[in-house]
């Protein structure tokens, strides 16, 4: 069985096994959206979503659908042909008059074989995108350098192909925007150099040189008002002038904050342990703009769904120090890295810690890597067996709180089992009677 698609265009762009483009559509939560525009940027990364698709079970069968063509190797054809009856069943086809989220009427375009195209395409491209990233980034060691290639296509766009042999370094605020696909149909792709391929090459920065541009991609159903979507310009100095570039509309992302990257990262944590400089990289990488975005992309997704997908963010690493205390403890740590379940945010607890009014504000959640990053103590639960990090809180009002994060091992993995706010009185109350004993 082949485990490449069978069109000569991806052959061409993606020589690698699938595996990670595979998990990264599996990983994926669900998100439902009605205008496309509602659903852009690092929310495309982190949850599978469609347009015009307003029920669950539909949106499952086409992610259920993509996987099987990625795993089984189907072409475009074979895939449409697949899955174009299971929605015609279920009435996602052709033009309907159907009732928006506002429940008012309105005709739209459904299923269409011009609409299967783009979500094969579009997701076909995500996904072998994410699974290359997260290759050339487990690969910066030695191979630091990445290079635009531009893939020759009739009426190629100007904008990218002015890229064609532009080389940053892979940690450039550039690749965090402007990763390929950064358009609709864009098959431009990135190669990973070592420092000797690049050696006497332009080398270029994009620090200082981006701004924010803003276009109109829509009306608002409701107001009738226009939706307007921010967008990166980079206008970057080179030794022959000034680059330009702008990802469209939708493509202002990237692959950097999908789920597929968090594992590149607890891998690099891992072999960090004990290498104090080390984990305070990975630290700086958690909390860089880019994977802030996609923390707080986690954060809206699972506020709009409002039930639990099982769905995990990073937001932060252990230090040595902390490590040390647990292995005393007999506590198995195979990881530092912290992560949270969204079943926090909309399960029982949520609930819990919402009507006994100590819950995290929605401002608190997004800012949680931040706030993780500036703990003000990390304390070991003696009862419970657990640490416990201690870290500020937003909400200046709230006098004298502070939020208190219980954090567990479960299977080798630092999860933070439970997230409310507490008085700094009481925690410092806890100490002076030994039930919690100071780790830092």
């Amino acid at each position: 069985m082949s485990h490449t698609p069978q069109r000569p265009e991806l052959n061409a762009l993606f020589d690698l096994p699938p595996t990670d483009a595979i998990d990264y559509l599996k990983k994926k939560g669900f998100k439902l959206g009605w205008d496309w525009h509602e659903t852009l940027d690092d929310a495309h990364s982190r949850a599978f979503t469609v347009a015009k698709v307003a029920r669950i079970d539909v949106l499952q069968d086409i992610r259920k659908s993509l996987i099987t063509a990625l795993e089984t190797g189907q072409s475009f054809e074979k895939w449409k042909d697949n899955l174009t009856p299971i929605l015609q069943d279920k009435g996602w086809w052709g033009k309907k008059v159907v009732k928006n989220p506002e429940g008012k009427d309105q005709e739209v375009q459904l299923g269409s074989p011009r609409r299967l195209r783009t979500i094969y395409d579009t997701n076909m491209q995500s996904a072998f995108s994410a699974g290359r990233y997260k290759a050339m980034l487990a690969s910066t060691d030695t191979r630091p350098y990445w290079e635009w290639r531009h893939i020759t296509i009739k009426n190629p766009r100007k904008q990218h192909l002015a890229l064609d042999g532009c080389i940053f370094r892979f940690d450039d605020g550039f690749w965090s925007v402007a990763y390929p696909p950064s358009e609709w149909g864009c098959k431009c792709r990135v190669i990973a150099r070592s420092a000797s391929e690049v050696e006497g090459k332009d080398i270029l920065d994009s620090e200082g040189h981006s701004t924010e541009i803003y276009e109109r991609v829509g009306t608002d159903r409701q107001t009738g008002a226009d939706v307007t979507v921010k967008r990166t310009q980079f206008n970057i100095p080179t030794k022959d002038g000034t680059l330009t570039f702008a990802p469209a509309a939708g493509f202002n992302g990237s692959p950097a904050t999908s789920y597929l990257i968090d594992k590149v990262l607890t891998d690099r944590a891992t072999k960090l342990i004990g290498n104090t400089g080390g984990l305070k990289q990975v630290e700086d990488i958690l909390t860089a703009p880019t994977r802030l975005k996609a923390h707080e992309a986690f954060v809206d997704n699972a506020m709009s769904f409002g039930r639990t997908q099982r769905q995990t963010s990073t937001v932060g690493v252990l230090q040595n120090t902390d490590i040390e205390f647990l292995t005393a403890k007999n506590q198995a740590v195979e990881s530092p890295i912290l992560t949270i379940s969204d079943h926090l945010m909309v399960g029982k607890k949520a609930q819990r810690h919402g009507e006994a009014g100590n819950a995290p504000t929605l401002e608190e959640w997004q800012q949680l890597p931040l706030l993780v990053k500036d703990v003000q103590q990390v304390l070991w639960d003696v009862k419970n067996e657990s640490v416990l990090l201690i870290t500020p809180v937003i909400e200046k009002h709230t006098e004298d709180s502070v939020l208190k994060l219980s954090v567990r091992s479960q299977n080798g993995v630092m999860e933070i089992v439970s997230i409310f706010k507490v008085k700094a009185l009481d925690v410092n109350a806890a100490i002076k009677s030994n039930q919690y004993t100071e780790i830092r």
